[in-house]
């Protein structure tokens, strides 16, 4: 398999990984069990579930939904070439976790919340950094 067909398949499944967490429920991880709603306040579940709950599921909600984009905004600047700043590596990130929210509204056992789209945006902003780091060192490394 070429370089190319598998970062395509890498970002095939790291956007099928991200719909299979945010559209069909997840016994294991309590995802999707309960009646869902909506937060259109900003840091509000984030502040809740620091302050309010217990310390596993500040982690599993907030660390995960980081860690659920990363992959994809690791994989977007292979796969999209015009996807070369930040900037533009976030707008994707945060229309994509838009748009989840937005079918999520129409789930009855999803929440739609403005703290995902931070979230996940966040994490896309990380992957592409990570990317654009380890990028830098293997240039280096190949100058060297």
């Amino acid at each position: 398999m070429s370089k190319s067909n598998s970062i395509n398949v890498l970002f095939i499944v790291s956007i099928l990984f991200i719909i299979r967490l945010t559209m069909f429920p997840e016994n294991l991880l309590g995802i999707g069990e309960g009646k869902g709603g909506i937060n259109l306040v900003p840091f509000f579940t984030i502040g809740d579930l620091l302050f309010h709950h217990s310390f596993s599921d500040f982690v599993l909600n907030n660390i995960g939904n980081i860690i659920l984009f990363l992959p994809f905004g690791f994989f977007l600047p292979m796969r999209c070439r015009k996807i070369n700043k930040l900037s533009k590596s976030l707008l994707v990130g945060m229309a994509f976790s838009v748009f989840i929210e937005i079918v999520q509204l129409f789930m009855p056992n999803r929440w739609t919340d403005v703290d995902d789209v931070l979230l996940n945006t966040l994490g896309t902003g990380i992957g592409y950094s990570l990317f654009k780091v380890l990028n830098q060192i293997e240039i280096y490394m190949k100058e060297g």
